[in-house]
């Protein structure tokens, strides 16, 4: 009986499994991922960009820093040890301060509080420079994400282009082989038809195919390790890509002031130029803040007692081993470095010009990046119309050579031109739309629209 309820139980839950175990659990291809969704994966996974969002943390804690100078600042300090025997009042005593009759033990605490009053702008300065910094780095994040998804980008086409050479050698193999037999039982039937050389042509195309094809498998291998090393998946992982093949993207292609002027107001260069010149100016006038001096509020107290010490209440006479005392006061703290402060100053100025010069350095350069990777697209895009119907017309006159050669009407040699036509055409194709897809790619990523496109939290 006890049998039966185990193997009841076993068979529930084996339908429980069934149930709610994916179904991609039990698929050979394993988990299908979207090019969105390779992206994302990496995105989360990259070490590049945890540690970039690590130095966004660092600078947090410079402004936190800076945040910390307007509150009162407390210094501590306590002593205990020995101290030497005094005994008397403040007029008469048989001790003496120049030798030591006897030991006994102390214990002071020393306390000074002080709040900053004004300081000249030097600590909202400190703040604003910190705010800044933490806005550069936060652009860093954005920029190597961007970088990320870029290279993602560059591996999942490269993996359908080489899957569509694959297809493409399969393809022509079919063709050439029957050309290829059809060549060989004319040349045994002496029928003048067909000679040596043709067969030497295509067994040439032959050689070529195979090499073609073992450049397509390795893309593909090479090109799906790199998916999986960037995404962060086990070496093991097995995954296939949503896309089965090779197709321009669906591209709102716009002109070319509209990228330019994008990326002037979205690129992580200009936003990192904007925000770190802040930074720089901000910093600089700290410098010059050291020129004047620093006006605080200040209260202290100290206490201080001992064994074997009688205690001395005479205002005018101070016991470091037993005392008390305290107070508060308004100060002022002014450093006087003959020329320390003004060198500080020199540097300060000369890291902002220097930076206000890559400014516009990228103000000239971005646009020109722009511009180039504009051209890249537009060249490419047209290329794929034209290779289209080249490719459709090779194809139609591959088709039609290789069927006059088998039925007896047509020449090796037309036969051979036309394969190597098609296959070339093809492959043309297949990289007008790579090229495409890539450079509309980078025309975003130099526009500064690859960012609008991610989320890398």
């Amino acid at each position: 009986m006890k049998t039966i309820k185990i193997k009841r139980y076993g068979l529930i839950i084996s339908l429980l499994c069934l149930v709610f175990i994916p179904h991609e659990a039990f698929s050979q291809e394993g988990r299908v991922y979207s090019l969105d969704e390779c992206i994302s994966a990496a995105l989360r996974f990259s070490p590049q960009i945890k540690g970039q969002q690590h130095e966004v943390e660092i600078a947090k804690t410079r402004l936190e820093e800076a945040d910390g100078y307007q509150f009162p600042q407390i210094e501590i300090m306590t002593l205990f040890g020995p101290s030497p025997k005094a005994r008397g009042n403040q007029i008469n005593s048989d001790y003496r301060n120049d030798g030591i009759e006897g030991l006994g033990v102390f214990g002071s605490a020393d306390i000074k509080v002080v709040q900053p009053i004004y300081t000249f702008g030097k600590i909202t300065e400190a703040k604003n420079a910190a705010s800044h910094g933490i806005m550069v780095e936060a652009s860093k994040v954005k920029q190597k994400a961007t970088d990320v998804a870029l290279e993602i980008k560059q591996y999942y086409y490269g993996h359908l282009a080489a899957l569509e050479g694959e297809k493409l050698v399969d393809e022509i193999q079919g063709y050439l082989d029957s050309t290829i037999e059809k060549t060989k039982k004319l040349i045994e039937s002496e029928s003048g038809r067909a000679t040596e050389l043709d067969l030497n042509k295509l067994e040439t195309y032959q050689g070529l195919l195979a090499k073609y094809r073992g450049e397509a498998e390795k893309n593909i291998i090479l090109s799906k390790d790199a998916l999986r090393t960037f995404m962060g998946l086990d070496g093991n992982a097995i995954f296939s890509l949503k896309d089965e093949a090779l197709k321009p993207v669906d591209a709102d292609v716009r002109e070319l002031k509209f990228y330019s002027e994008k990326s002037k107001e979205l690129r992580p260069e200009f936003a990192q130029l904007r925000e770190g010149l802040k930074a720089k100016e901000s910093l600089l006038n700290m410098a010059k803040a050291d020129y004047y001096p620093k006006i605080f509020a200040a209260a202290f107290y100290s206490y201080s007692d001992a064994t074997e010490r009688d205690r001395v209440t005479n205002p005018w006479i101070y016991d470091y081993f037993r005392h008390q005392a305290g107070g508060a006061a308004l100060g002022m703290k002014w450093n006087f470095d003959f020329g320390i402060t003004g060198s500080q100053v020199h540097r300060a100025r000369a890291d902002y010009l220097k930076l206000q010069s890559l400014h516009e350095h990228a103000s000239a350069g971005i646009p020109l990046q722009v511009e180039k990777s504009y051209r890249e697209m537009i060249e490419a895009k047209n290329s794929i119309e034209a290779t289209r119907k080249a490719f459709e017309s090779a194809r139609k006159w591959m088709i039609g050579a290789v069927m006059n050669y088998d039925m007896g009407i047509g020449e090796a040699k037309d036969a051979a031109d036309a394969i190597a036509a098609y296959g070339n055409m093809k492959e043309q194709y297949i990289k007008s739309v790579y090229n495409f897809n890539m450079s509309y790619a980078n025309v975003l990523q130099a526009s500064g629209l690859a960012g609008e496109e991610i989320s890398y939290k």
